[in-house]
């Protein structure tokens, strides 16, 4: 979550995607759909504070859970 945080506070002050990838925070593609998230709930706004860690653990996508290790020949026994 940390990353994140520190990811949303450079991309108020205007720092793209490179530079945060620079820093080591994160990737570029995922700086860029982190920023479309941002824009979307409206976090890069300089005159609202900055969310909770829950509230950005609640916007990022579930993690994904891997389907069970079922056969697909399960049905024909």
């Amino acid at each position: 979550m940390h990353e994140y945080r520190q990811a949303l506070m450079c991309l108020r002050q205007g720092d793209s995607e490179r530079e945060i990838a620079r820093s080591g925070l994160m990737g570029r593609a995922k700086a860029a759909r982190f920023r479309e998230l941002a824009c979307e709930k409206g976090w890069l706004e300089l005159t609202r504070p900055l969310p909770a860690d829950a509230e950005i653990a609640a916007a990022l996508a579930p993690p994904r859970v891997p389907l069970t290790a079922q056969s697909t020949l399960a049905a024909y026994r």
